[in-house]
């Protein structure tokens, strides 16, 4: 029996994120062989076609074509997270106070952040044995529950559309 019903209220009590533009709370790098826990939070980063995160130990080791850079949503990145120190141990490159859902930002569309332009992947961003080590297994299953009803709670994956920088408070703007 699938009772993960019960995770809706806690996804429907977090704070409604924008629609059609945002903004950038954090950036974040995984630099390759840091470790696995290793992670700077810069500034500013360069995201190339192709490549996604220069720096990120993704774009070194093509994880995947369809992933070059990973977003998530602060709110739901704060409540499972406790507190803002242990936030980048996601692992995903940009946190965003911006609306993820399926609903309002289908695959294909286009978020225009800093000078680089990233288009939404189809592939969904699902949480991996590290997320549950690091958040917990009640958390993991609220963001799964979130996802599987079409609000991205473990975030989405983009491929960049045009090269560029983005900074710390760039606005995103939305283009479906």
């Amino acid at each position: 029996m699938d009772l993960s019903f019960r995770f809706d209220g806690w996804f429907k009590a977090l704070p409604e994120s924008p629609l059609d533009g945002g903004c950038i709370q954090r950036l974040v790098q995984r630099p390759a062989g840091g470790g696995v826990g290793a992670r700077l939070t810069p500034e500013r980063i360069r995201v190339e076609v192709g490549k996604g995160v220069i720096g990120d130990r993704r774009s070194q080791n093509e994880e995947s074509s369809e992933g070059e850079v990973s977003l998530i949503n602060v709110h739901v990145l704060r409540a499972v997270a406790n507190d803002e120190d242990h936030m980048p141990m996601s692992g995903d490159n940009l946190q965003v106070d911006l609306n993820l859902s399926e609903a309002n930002l289908p695959a294909g569309s286009h978020l225009h952040v800093g000078t680089a332009i990233l288009k939404v992947s189809a592939q969904p961003h699902v949480p991996c044995g590290l997320f549950i080590e690091r958040f917990g297994l009640k958390n993991t299953k609220r963001v799964a529950r979130a996802s599987r009803t079409g609000k991205r709670g473990r975030g989405v994956l983009c491929t960049v559309a045009q090269s560029g920088e983005i900074a710390l408070g760039d606005a995103i703007r939305v283009v479906r």
